[in-house]
């Protein structure tokens, strides 16, 4: 009777030892107008016991459906940091796909294919990697090692040329084992112009791409070029534009694709804060390469809120790559500027960059410019976009208008789309307050607003709304008169 008391003892201590949890998510977006659908669907299902943590997850798009299956594992294996995912896609991969047809038509799939398309047929295993990290003496040490299969490589005008020249003998070796190869601009930015002269300029607007240049990098290709023309054309009639200007791709860029049927890369990583070592090496099945290694000094405020950061880094092919040192909010506490300034030292030239995001006039005001440049070292002037006034309401509530002289520039400041068609202004309202559970909600108001056309120049109007209805439960909904209108939840357990 001792010896069975004894052995449940033990076998209850074990499983509770390695007892184990289930844990999960599951995350949806229904898009109501302009059409009914199930816009995102993720399920996420993980059992995890106290040192690791096992899951997968299922994700399904719109009327592509079943998109990717993930595999994962996170947790603590000894002294030993682990983590690792394995991707599976369930359905064809399309890898790259242009906007326009062989004769520069917009794509209408399935109806017309495009100019250039990489696609994959699935099911297929697209990629997984694994990570193992360690600390020792206040320094963490990681190795992380990653696999692909039909992988898109993308390289910089430094590493190739026309005709997909190189000065480097070791990127030759990405030239072989690739299946295919384009040069391409991700975007163009085209400029319309009130005069045929070109000097009164109405607006600038981006078309997305990807758009293949031709291999001396001289111009567009024909089909490329042709649909750009058409997009300008018919942009240009709306506007009432006398004349438009699609600017020749630039050396900066360019983005040099290629498309290996395998792929590894090996990330070795020293951090000791606030310094970083990291080496990469790669393989396209001709061997493990050295490509390249940095030395950061992550950034720090030694004084004033004024940010210092710095990068060393070394490439195979070049040896010395650069010396690159940023300084953030430079004249932040005299002027009240954004105002950043990275120096770039290289084997040929140095460089100064400047990343000027705007004015502030405390408490309420923010000037959106950057300055104009006479040569490398003379500022002429500064380039005003637009400007904000915001006011603070409390924690989390707020009130602003955003208004654009010239919308591209602004957004390409803010990082964001936000301005549609001819809209320039928009009003944006935030509230925020204690919701169920200790959580908050959020809500955001918005009117955006044009110069005329329309009742006091409004375009559209919207809201969006967050908020934990049981613990565990998120639901939400954005919606304007677009129209658009959709909801989405999040449950965890």
């Amino acid at each position: 009777m001792k010896k069975i008391f004894a052995g449940a003892f033990t076998f209850l201590f074990g499983v509770s030892a390695f007892a184990l949890s289930l844990t999960g998510s599951w995350e949806a977006r229904v898009d109501v107008l302009p059409a009914l659908e199930l816009g995102h669907i993720s399920f996420t299902i993980g059992v995890t016991n106290r040192e690791l943590t096992i899951c997968t997850t299922s994700v399904f798009e719109g009327d592509e459906g079943f998109t990717e299956e993930r595999f994962g594992i996170m947790g603590q294996l000894g002294l030993f940091s682990l983590a690792g995912e394995a991707l599976i896609a369930p359905g064809d991969v399309v890898l790259k796909s242009t906007p326009y047809t062989a004769t520069g038509d917009p794509v209408a799939p399935p109806l017309s294919p495009p100019e250039v398309e990489w696609k994959i047929l699935g099911p297929i295993y697209r990629s997984s990697y694994l990570r193992l990290g360690v600390a020792f003496l206040g320094v963490d040490f990681s190795l992380k090692i990653e696999h692909f299969l039909e992988h898109i490589l993308e390289f910089s005008f430094g590493d190739f040329g026309q005709s997909w020249s190189t000065d480097c003998p070791s990127n030759s070796r990405y030239l072989i084992a690739s299946r295919d190869r384009e040069i391409d601009v991700p975007r163009v930015v085209i400029s319309y112009y009130a005069d045929a002269a070109k000097t009164t300029l109405i607006r600038r607007e981006a078309v997305e791409g990807p758009f293949e240049v031709l291999p001396d990098l001289s111009d567009y290709t024909l089909a490329a070029k042709t649909y750009l023309q058409n997009i300008a054309a018919a942009r240009a009639t709306e506007l009432g534009a006398a004349a438009f200007e699609i600017p020749v791709p630039t050396t900066s860029e360019l983005v040099f694709k290629l498309w290996v049927p395998y792929y590894m890369r090996y990330t070795f990583t020293t951090y000791a804060p606030p310094f970083r070592a990291e080496a990469v090496f790669d393989d396209v099945g001709t061997g493990i390469q050295f490509v390249e290694a940095t030395l950061s000094l992550e950034e720090i405020s030694p004084c004033c809120g004024i940010g210092i950061g710095a990068e060393l880094s070394f490439t195979k092919c070049r040896g010395f790559e650069y010396l690159e040192i940023r300084l953030q909010d430079v004249l932040r506490v005299c002027c009240g500027l954004d105002f950043d300034v990275t120096l770039r030292f290289t084997t040929t030239h140095n460089t100064i960059s400047l990343e000027f995001e705007g004015l502030t006039w405390k408490p309420c005001v923010k000037i959106y410019a950057e300055p104009e440049f006479i040569d490398d070292y003379t500022i002429g002037g500064l380039n005003i976009y637009g400007f904000e006034i915001c006011c603070d309401l409390g924690d989390c509530s707020y009130a602003k208008i955003v208004t654009a002289f010239d919308v591209f520039a602004l957004e390409d400041i803010l990082e964001e789309d936000i301005l549609q068609g001819d809209e320039f202004q928009y009003l944006e309202v935030g509230v925020c307050g204690e919701a169920c559970c200790g959580q908050v909600y959020q809500f955001k108001g918005f009117i955006f607003f044009q110069e005329s056309g329309s009742f006091m120049g409004i375009t559209r109007v919207g809201a969006e709304l967050t908020f934990s209805l049981f613990r565990g439960f998120t639901f939400g909904f954005r919606w304007d008169t677009s129209p658009l209108f959709s909801f989405t939840w999040t449950l965890s357990f």
